[in-house]
């Protein structure tokens, strides 16, 4: 179970969402949660080629988000749970990211508009899922929460896992088991392992047309595909817990466009949110796959992912990889060398 999670907040009704499923996560195992809001202190620029100059030292925007964090600290949601509040000055990405590090969970909320080509996702969320060294739970502002409601017929938890083969991306399996029985420890849950095979482009050429591609090769594509997937769905049957009414069934598909075909997958069940949705509670991803850093790095199919449904998308790296990050204090921009390290996966599930 997650003992310590982070909820960002920046004083929005949007990032405030993120709050009741934080609590819900946390109640079972009597997890601590910690509201932290960054203040940056305001800055104007004089002319377009001047420096910026800062507005004040922040001592009223600190006093205001300590009183809002207080606030929001006594909120219903929140009662009886073990609820610590953080003001602190800096970059909230930055001091998001640092804090990850006593903790085993982040959840948080992002603004964006829904779509492949059009999606924006939020800076500050975009940045924390590049770099958190634990799970990331990304909401979207309009979309639906991975909260089951409260019915005599309990309604399954759904969760699409994305997989390419790779150890690696594996690694998402075990902490998106411990959010689910976190979620909601009684109710049905269904784990739906996709692999989405990228046809290379030695195979179908420049463009990755499908017209050099014949119905044999893609036979033998979807058969490696189908024999992993089959032989880790039931490796993973095996693992977990009888009692917690878990299934488990799998698909292979050969897409040219891995991101695309993720998502809609996602939400073939209809719009998410809306009434008689038979989609899913969340898609689950790793930010790297085959190869390490070439392939399901963040920036590619994952960030696509994200940046193309409303779902709620779980994000986790890799504890096999292990990254030497450093900001510059100058720019604020992130240098980040990932390499192998010894570090060990996540211990078994149960």
């Amino acid at each position: 179970m997650f003992k310590h999670i982070i909820v960002p907040l920046d004083g929005s009704r949007r990032a405030e969402r993120a709050i009741l499923v934080a609590a819900r996560i946390a109640r079972p195992a009597s997890a601590s949660i910690t509201l932290l809001r960054a203040v940056e202190v305001p800055i104007e620029y004089p002319t377009h080629f001047a420096q910026p100059v800062p507005i004040g030292d922040g001592t009223a925007e600190m006093k205001e988000a300590i009183s809002y964090l207080e606030h929001v600290a006594q909120t219903s949601d929140l009662k009886g749970l073990n609820v610590q509040t953080e003001a602190v000055f800096g970059s909230p990405a930055l001091k998001v990211i640092q804090a990850a590090g006593q903790a085993e969970l982040i959840v948080m909320c992002s603004h964006g508009y829904t779509g492949m080509t059009r999606w924006m996702l939020g800076s500050v969320a975009e940045k924390v899922v590049r770099h958190a060294p634990v799970p990331v739970l990304i909401l979207r502002e309009h979309g639906p929460l991975p909260l089951p409601p409260i019915t005599m017929t309990p309604t399954p938890l759904r969760v699409l896992i994305t997989l390419d083969g790779s150890t690696l991306a594996e690694e998402v399996v075990a902490p998106v088991v411990q959010l689910l029985l976190s979620l909601d420890a009684t109710a049905p849950k269904e784990l739906h392992l996709l692999r989405v095979v990228d046809l290379p482009a030695t195979v179908t050429g420049v463009g990755k047309s499908m017209a050099h591609v014949n119905a044999e090769m893609i036979a033998t594509i979807e058969k490696e595909a189908m024999d992993y997937i089959v032989a880790f769905s039931h490796q993973l049957q095996n693992e977990l817990p009888e009692h917690a009414n878990f299934t488990i069934s799998s698909a292979v598909a050969v897409e040219s466009d891995v991101a695309s075909a993720i998502v809609r997958s996602a939400e073939e069940g209809g719009t998410p949110g809306e009434v008689g949705y038979q989609g899913y509670t969340l898609i689950a991803m790793a930010t790297h796959g085959r190869n390490g850093l070439p392939r399901w790095v963040i920036g590619s199919i994952t960030e696509r992912v994200l940046h193309g449904t409303t779902l709620p998308v779980f994000v986790v790296r890799p504890k096999k990889l292990a990254a030497i990050e450093e900001v510059d204090a100058d720019t604020g921009i992130w240098r980040q060398e990932a390499e192998e390290t010894k570090i060990a996966t996540w211990p078994a599930l149960f």
